[in-house]
């Protein structure tokens, strides 16, 4: 049983807060999991590896369980874990207190709930409590220390996972005190390698294996339970069991050719495989397309369902890419591998720009084996910085490498 799915899957929204709360009570060496220090210490460490900051492979080394210890020692230091935590202004979903070290930790589950400057507001708005609580506590000071962690999902498509940029906009609004770091972790491993982000699953994961081959101590059934429950939500994309609440025929099936779909209008998702990029990839120039049967639902299940009004202009410009166009739709994360991004960057006249870390100049550098098996690639409706370049820039470099896909 995955008593995350089940709770997701009643008629209200699946909260943030209790995600953040499971995450609160792992990172929490005092609750009854089992796992000690253990999640709190390899997410140290793992954002200490991706982003070069050895104080927090320090911070995380001074992690030990130990059963003979100095009663009268005074440099014993645990972690104190606050869920919710005020400032003028709103909550931080968890903040962390080791030593001199504040962590905070804005949990994100689906990329609707962003919000603008939020991360540079709670950074301020915590900075702002430490400091009033240093000239109420002299013994306090001012000497603090503060990890941002930015903990966001990463988004499925055709290409794999991948975090949107919106995202790293967000956290790089963020200027740092000296002393200071900050971290974007996702919920599910990006499928770019590229990307230097670490992820809560992976962490998860290891920490299983590691227990499978004896490197760290038993976990109890419950928590493995729970752990594997979470892993199961997070690859969901933290939906609850999907249950029929179909657009059905007469016959009572949910299944309708795409010919007919082309006729329909309405609050409707139509569910395909590989959601855009299984629509381009099975509708290229293939009239026969139009008598496949896709699943018609009255809710998004997913990347995959996409809204009717975008399956009908994209399934129109599949089947005939020189009449029509791919102008009405908008852009954002990866929904295209290599071969079909080339097809509708070059022929949908798409307003839409591509982004990779280096910008076109990466793209020329990069071999056309690299290319051709690049699964993640950024689209967005806008120009977000240099990096993200034109269809035609895109394209044309392709085509001066031998790359196109007819």
């Amino acid at each position: 049983m995955n008593i995350f799915r089940t709770i997701a899957s009643g008629k209200h929204a699946f909260r943030e807060e209790f995600v953040s709360a499971f995450l609160a009570y792992l990172l929490s060496p005092k609750m009854d999991h089992g796992l000690g220090f253990t999640v709190l210490s390899r997410l140290l460490t793992h954002v200490a590896e991706k982003n070069q900051a050895k104080p927090l492979n320090e911070l995380a080394s001074q992690f030990k369980s130990r059963l003979w210890e100095n009663i009268f020692a005074a440099d014993i230091s645990f972690p104190v874990v606050e869920l919710e935590f005020s400032y003028q202004g709103g909550f931080i979903d968890v903040v962390i207190k080791i030593d001199n070290w504040f962590i905070m930790i804005e949990n994100k589950i689906i990329q609707s709930s962003k919000r603008e400057n939020q991360i540079k507001e709670q950074y301020k708005g915590l900075q702002d409590v430490l400091h009033n609580e240093a000239i109420r506590n002299r013994e306090f000071g001012e000497n603090y220390r503060i990890l941002i962690i930015y903990l966001v999902p990463a988004t499925q498509s055709e290409g794999g996972w991948s975090v949107s940029p919106s995202f790293y906009n967000e956290i790089d609004k963020v200027e740092l005190r000296e002393s200071d770091f900050k971290a974007l972790v996702s919920w599910q491993p990006a499928t770019d390698e590229t990307v230097a982000t670490v992820s809560i699953i992976s962490i998860i994961r290891e920490i299983l294996s590691d227990e499978a081959n004896g490197m760290i101590a038993p976990i109890n059934m419950e928590v493995r339970h729970a752990l594997l429950s979470l892993v199961d939500f997070a690859i969901g994309e933290f939906q609850g069991f999907y249950y029929e609440k179909a657009a059905v025929k007469k016959n009572g099936s949910p299944k309708h050719k795409v010919a007919d779909v082309l006729k329909m209008s309405g609050d409707y998702y139509v569910g395909i495989q590989y959601g855009r990029g299984g629509v381009v990839d099975n509708g290229w120039k293939n009239p026969e397309f139009l008598n496949t049967e896709v699943t018609l639902s009255e809710e998004s299940r997913g990347w995959q369902y996409l809204p009717i009004e975008d399956f009908i202009v994209l399934v129109k410009w599949s089947i005939d890419p020189y009449n029509q166009t791919l102008e009405k739709l908008t852009w954002a994360n990866s929904p295209f591998a290599t071969k079909n991004l080339y097809r509708v960057a070059k022929y949908g006249k798409p307003k839409m720009y591509i982004g990779i870390k280096g910008g076109l100049k990466a793209l020329q550098d990069m071999t056309p084996e690299q290319i051709r098996e690049r699964t993640v690639w950024q689209l967005s409706s806008a120009k977000k910085s240099s990096e993200w370049m034109t269809c035609e820039d895109f394209f044309t470099t392709l085509e001066a490498k031998g790359i196109s896909y007819e």
